[in-house]
């Protein structure tokens, strides 16, 4: 027995001896793991002048896995999509806001960080995160590096993100309407991707997202009227005419918990199409 651990720590010594690293590691950083110095450019320049400097939000392209989700595969964000980007983000909403709330709504209903994502984040049940409200003052926005400028299609989807996360953030401030949470309580449900936008609508609700839960249901019912616009929520009461009361009534209060916050939202909505008109054009 003794022979045979000796021949085995011989064996383990043999292998640990024999096993011969030729790889040299690297003397320069590992751009991303932490700690990178860069010269600022013109993108820079660009996002501390109409970012920074008027409400001090800080837009973080550069990659820090400590800003998002280390649990899921994600990927920078292309720096030549930034600035189109944050160009639509500016037009689309804080331009609108800016215009009808005054100078002064977005510095007090503030975001103090938009961190930006190459990829989707892709969930276990199946589901895709394009956007996320963090702390009532960060966004995290995904999927840049599908984003054009002369897509329509891309500019409604991104800016529908960025509107329903800021009015998370509202609603973090201003408590969502008491008479809200009757309207479409027992559609409720954490399963709701088995069901389609469709089966949503005949529901009472904009989109089956609303019907993760009466947050959602809140802020994707903003989100659709400012950027799907007005057409889009008439066409779809039209569509399901039984929910016609349940679809105006949520409209209603969306107007007037906007009023409480000093915003028309009627002069908000046409706002946020010239936005988008003017971006995609």
């Amino acid at each position: 027995m003794y022979r045979y651990a000796y021949f085995l720590l011989l064996l383990v010594f043999g292998m640990l001896t024999g096993c011969k690293k030729t790889e040299v590691l690297p003397t320069e950083p590992i751009n991303g793991l932490g700690g990178d110095d860069w010269t600022f450019n013109a993108l820079d320049d660009y996002l501390y002048e109409n970012f920074v400097i008027p409400y001090n939000i800080e837009v973080k392209y550069k990659w820090d896995p400590y800003e998002v989700n280390f649990n899921r595969n994600l990927v920078p964000p292309q720096e030549n999509r930034v600035r189109p980007v944050m160009e639509t983000v500016k037009a689309v909403w804080m331009d609108p806001y800016k215009k009808i709330g005054g100078d002064d709504f977005l510095k007090k209903y503030q975001i103090l960080k938009y961190v930006l994502v190459g990829s989707p984040e892709y969930q276990e049940n199946g589901t895709v995160i394009l956007g996320t409200a963090e702390g009532g003052n960060k966004i995290i926005l995904f999927v840049v590096n599908y984003f054009a400028k002369n897509n329509r299609t891309e500019v409604v989807r991104m800016m529908h993100t960025i509107h329903h996360e800021f009015a998370h953030i509202l609603h973090q401030t201003i408590a969502i309407p008491q008479a809200w949470r009757t309207l479409s309580s027992s559609w409720y449900t954490a399963t709701w991707y088995n069901t389609t936008n469709e089966q949503a609508n005949k529901q009472g609700l904009i989109t089956a997202y609303a019907k993760s839960t009466m947050q959602e249901d809140f802020v994707e019912t903003i989100s659709t009227l400012l950027v799907e616009g007005q057409a889009h929520y008439d066409a779809v009461i039209a569509a399901n005419p039984s929910q016609e009361a349940t679809f105006r009534r949520k409209e209603e209060l969306v107007v007037a918990y906007y009023k409480e916050l000093g915003i028309d939202f009627r002069k908000l909505q046409s706002e946020v199409k010239v936005g988008i008109a003017l971006i995609t054009q």
